[in-house]
């Protein structure tokens, strides 16, 4: 191994073999070694049955995480390290998950049914490095190549065909010609997936440093699982403004974005409604008048049906809502009130990667967005009024102005908070009680009849 291994991962492989088992570190984490990157964490396979396993570790804490197939948690020196016993795999009938699993296995048998060759090789420290499929060649070339048939491979489990996107996205990976032929074969499979699992690869693949890439070169597989968003290809934008499709225009942006989920989703959805929006001068030029809104119908639509969490969802609604709204310095306050000082920065992260991927008429002016990122970070830290408790009254405050109790307090206090942040009264308590009893007068002249 090119990184030193922790000392908890090389006691646990010394003690399974010291028991009589073999133990091999396996999958990502020797992948990314051989890659030049540090593992994040080690899973272990070996041998030795989940009791052996036990019996190995008896004053050791180990927990049955995955008996089924063949998976033990051991936790030493509070490192989390999962083992998993060499074992065959049955028929896939659901095209999700085996049938069956044999514990009756060797080594080779268990990487034999691994998804790609980099994830099938292994290492102990009496053999070293085990690749019986050349996975090592297969890193240095930075191709990812199915394991034996590829057809067959995906037809076991599809999340593989997402997980393949993942892979070239996150490691800067190509994907095998015999292998992506397979991948579009099978596509249709997805939708055996369940969606927590599909989101989740996405999640990982839009993080990935390599994910403009891979969805330029890939999208077939990627609008599969969500179609939704295939219409943006081809669909012109001819204006001033605009110098791609839609689709390359997103993929522009994506590009330009910070590694933040939220602001990757919005990126993608931002313009999502455009297809449906479009309309044409008779000289050509487009028009996608509304699309804001349509796209955020989009979003909706595929963050639930990907069933993400509820924060992720409405924060990538705001963004894609608000993504080409008129801010600036004149109302930088109001902006900073109804957002919060992070969904602020990350809209203007979105706005910002938006303006880049747009024509140098609009990119030249981009970097305005940072300048009001650090112009919102210095209105938090100078204590300006963001909200009602940095209002100088309360409702007592108007209370002892006069007003009766009920809802023309709160719904005044809101109307003072909104002449505060757009500039047309200072926080102070005489100018806010002044333009308080002018709104009680004005009430009370309402109400006589």
């Amino acid at each position: 191994m090119r990184f030193p291994l922790p000392t908890p991962v090389a006691q646990a492989l010394s003690q399974l073999e010291a028991c009589g088992h073999e133990a091999y570190l396996v999958g990502g984490c020797v992948r990314d070694d051989v890659l030049g990157i540090q593992p994040r964490e080690y899973d272990i396979c070996t041998s030795a049955t989940p009791s052996q396993v036990h019996a190995c570790f008896k004053s050791e804490q180990v927990l049955d995480t995955g008996l089924r197939h063949g998976t033990v948690t051991l936790r030493l020196a509070h490192m989390p390290l999962e083992i998993t016993t060499f074992r065959l795999d049955g028929s896939y009938s659901d095209g999700r998950r085996p049938d069956s699993v044999s514990f009756r296995a060797t080594l080779l048998e268990d990487l034999k049914r691994r998804d790609f060759t980099v994830n099938a090789m292994a290492w102990s420290q009496k053999s070293g490095l085990v690749d019986p499929f050349h996975g090592l060649e297969a890193c240095q070339r930075l191709l990812l190549i199915a394991v034996g048939d590829p057809q067959q491979r995906f037809q076991e489990d599809a999340l593989r065909i997402l997980r393949a996107l993942r892979f070239a996205a996150v490691l800067g990976f190509d994907i095998d010609p015999e292998t992506y032929q397979a991948m579009l074969n099978e596509r249709s499979r997805l939708a055996l997936i369940s969606r927590e699992r599909v989101a989740g690869e996405l999640n990982r693949l839009l993080l990935g440093d390599w994910v403009v890439e891979t969805l330029r070169t890939y999208p077939r597989i990627f609008w599969t699982a969500l179609p939704q968003l295939e219409s943006m290809q081809h669909c012109p934008q001819r204006s001033k403004f605009h110098v791609y499709d839609v689709w390359e225009h997103t993929l522009q942006c994506i590009g330009y974005t910070p590694r933040d989920l939220a602001v990757r989703w919005a990126a993608l959805f931002h313009d999502s409604g455009k297809p449906a929006t479009a309309s044409y001068d008779s000289d050509g030029t487009t028009h996608f008048r509304g699309h804001q809104h349509v796209s955020v119908r989009l979003t909706t639509t595929c963050m639930e049906e990907l069933r993400q969490p509820r924060r992720l969802t409405e924060t990538v609604r705001t963004l894609v809502l608000h993504h080409d709204a008129r801010i600036g310095a004149d109302n930088l306050q109001k902006w900073v009130s109804l957002l919060g000082i992070g969904l602020f920065k990350q809209l203007m992260h979105l706005r910002r990667a938006d303006q880049m991927a747009h024509a140098p008429y609009v990119s030249r002016h981009a970097n305005k967005s940072l300048d009001l990122i650090k112009a919102a970070e210095a209105l938090v830290q100078s204590g300006a009024c963001l909200s009602l408790k940095d209002l100088k009254v309360d409702g007592n405050s108007l209370l002892s102005l006069g007003f009766p109790k009920g809802k023309l307090i709160g719904q005044t206090l809101l109307e003072l908070l909104d002449s505060v942040l757009t500039g047309q009264i200072a926080n102070e308590p005489s100018a806010l009680k002044a333009l308080a009893q002018m709104k009680l007068a004005a009430a009370k002249r309402i109400e006589k009849p």
